[in-house]
């Protein structure tokens, strides 16, 4: 008996070996895998296609204000002043800059299609509306700001691309995204250095001279 045990062994390991059937459960499960990430990275794609909710467009920048402008007079008038927008006026001054014959969103690969803003109580979030092969890409960043000894003090409180949030810590990372949207409101941007302050409210953002 104990010298058929060896044979019943190998016989039984070269029928394992020639199983049709051998592998067919691994086989199965890397397959089952590959389905489940393949959906998981066309559910993330479909996410950053998808327009996030938006602020109304504005169609007529004709009567945008001029806020550059003001905040020039503000400034070289050195008086005590507060200069309150709403939401629907910086976006409409937002597509005038886009409108600009020399604008910085114009240039380059993914030219910016639209920038708005969209305004809560310490925070603002900015969106910019890229062009890729005719196809719109959104990317957003929320932020509070300060200012601080002439500087912009920005702290990220996360972002998106499309429908897509994007955690704070990696949106620090990619705001290299945003970097044509900063390029085209860079005046205004070294005007707002020079202010005391800035506030965001609900659908509005004042501008404050001096304290």
């Amino acid at each position: 008996m104990a010298a058929e045990e060896p044979r019943v062994v190998t016989q039984a390991r070269l029928k394992r070996m020639f199983d049709p059937t051998r592998g067919r459960s691994t086989r199965i499960a890397l397959k089952l895998v590959k389905v489940i990430l393949g959906a998981l990275v066309l559910a993330l794609v479909i996410q950053m296609l998808l327009p996030p909710d938006l602020p109304t467009e504005t169609k007529n920048d004709s009567f945008a204000p001029m806020i550059s402008m003001d905040l020039l007079s503000a400034l070289e008038s050195r008086r005590p002043q507060q200069l309150v927008y709403s939401q629907d006026q910086v976006n409409s001054y937002l597509a005038s800059l886009i409108r600009r014959k020399d604008s910085p969103a114009k240039e380059g690969f993914l030219p910016i299609r639209r920038i708005f803003s969209r305004f809560d109580e310490g925070v603002c979030r900015i969106y910019a509306s890229y062009s890729f092969f005719g196809l719109p890409l959104y990317v957003s960043g929320c932020y509070s700001v300060r200012i601080e000894s002439g500087k912009l003090i920005a702290t990220c409180h996360g972002g998106s691309f499309g429908r897509l949030p994007i955690d704070p810590a990696l949106m620090n990372q990619l705001d290299v995204v945003l970097r044509k949207t900063w390029k085209t409101v860079d005046r205004e941007r070294k005007q707002i250095t020079q202010l005391a302050a800035l506030e965001f409210h609900p659908q509005s953002v004042s501008f404050i001279t001096v304290r």
